[in-house]
């Protein structure tokens, strides 16, 4: 959920695009590698196990952060 901007409207669109590609690039980058380390030849199975970790973590620790750390930038 987005926190709303003080007169009741949504962050722009273009903002959260921007905060979900910051989010993402760390996980996205280290997770499969990691996986693929302990998992050699399994790209299928590397690929759904690093999805299936970077959705809930992008959902519950990472843009919750970005969405309080930048708060001032996404009302403007």
């Amino acid at each position: 959920m987005t926190p709303s901007s003080p007169t009741g409207q949504a962050p722009p669109r273009y903002k959260i695009a921007f905060l979900t590609f910051v989010g993402l690039l760390a996980p996205v980058y280290f997770i499969p590698e990691a996986l693929f380390r302990l998992l050699p030849g399994e790209k299928l199975i590397v690929t759904i196990l690093a999805v299936a970790l970077i959705v809930p973590l992008m959902m519950y620790a990472i843009m919750p952060v970005l969405m309080r750390v930048f708060d001032g930038w996404m009302k403007r």
